[in-house]
């Protein structure tokens, strides 16, 4: 079942917003840019190819506390609303980058798990990608769950999340209402998935060829590591 939303946003990108689905990103600074703008742009790229084919698509805003600039880990900065003017939107997707500073990020901003929380309260689902796993444990949303993340982080939350079952092979994971992905492009595969999910799955590989990116990699994350790393030794 989807939610959906009216709203008349001009910073909204999507198709039609009598009929779309709301995909809200939630934007922190030092956010990594690549979590947030790959799976923007797999929504993004669905809503050609659904208006084309006459079906709802989905209406993207990027949203943080404060609104207004936040800055990317790269130096980028993102245009955002305020996230408490989004109180009567019915959100139907909550989307958690990582960061490459999640240690900072987790001791800094009580204020941001705590929002996280309320905003997840009032979503049909929620995805984090990367690091943004840490924020949804710390939120208290994976307990008994088990979830995703970026492998290089992989003991440092088995540490401090023991409640949660870690995946570290999987690229992305659903568990009911909860999804999360392993790091950085993996937010394309998961953002993929979603769209599978609400429009079936030729969509979904339309979307995959448009981008020029797997439909569907294999739950192999540490062999991607290892064989990366291979190429620096």
């Amino acid at each position: 079942m989807s939610i959906h939303e009216r709203t008349e946003n001009p910073a909204s990108t999507g198709s039609d917003p009598q009929l779309s689905r709301s995909v809200v990103f939630f934007a922190y600074p030092k956010m990594g840019l690549l979590d947030l703008t790959g799976a923007q742009t797999v929504f993004y790229a669905a809503n050609h190819i659904l208006t084309e084919s006459s079906l709802p698509g989905y209406t993207l805003r990027t949203a943080s506390l404060d609104g207004g600039p936040v800055q990317t880990a790269e130096g980028l900065v993102v245009d955002t609303e305020r996230l408490d003017q989004l109180a009567g939107v019915a959100i139907d997707t909550l989307l958690v980058p990582g960061t490459p500073t999640i240690r900072q990020t987790l001791g800094n901003h009580n204020a941001l798990v705590q929002a996280l929380r309320c905003a997840s309260s009032r979503s049909r689902r929620t995805v984090s990608v990367c690091s943004g796993t840490f924020l949804l444990a710390a939120a208290g949303l994976l307990d008994g769950l088990r979830v995703a993340t970026h492998w290089l982080v992989a003991d440092l939350f088995e540490r401090q999340y023991p409640q949660v079952e870690l995946d570290r092979e999987a690229i992305f994971i659903q568990q009911g209402s909860i999804w999360t992905s392993a790091g950085v492009s993996a937010g394309i595969d998961l953002a993929l998935a979603l769209v599978e999910a609400d429009a079936g799955r030729d969509i979904s590989m339309q979307v995959a060829r448009r981008m020029v990116v797997y439909y569907r990699r294999p739950d192999n994350q540490d062999k991607w590591g290892t064989l990366l790393q291979s190429q620096y030794t």
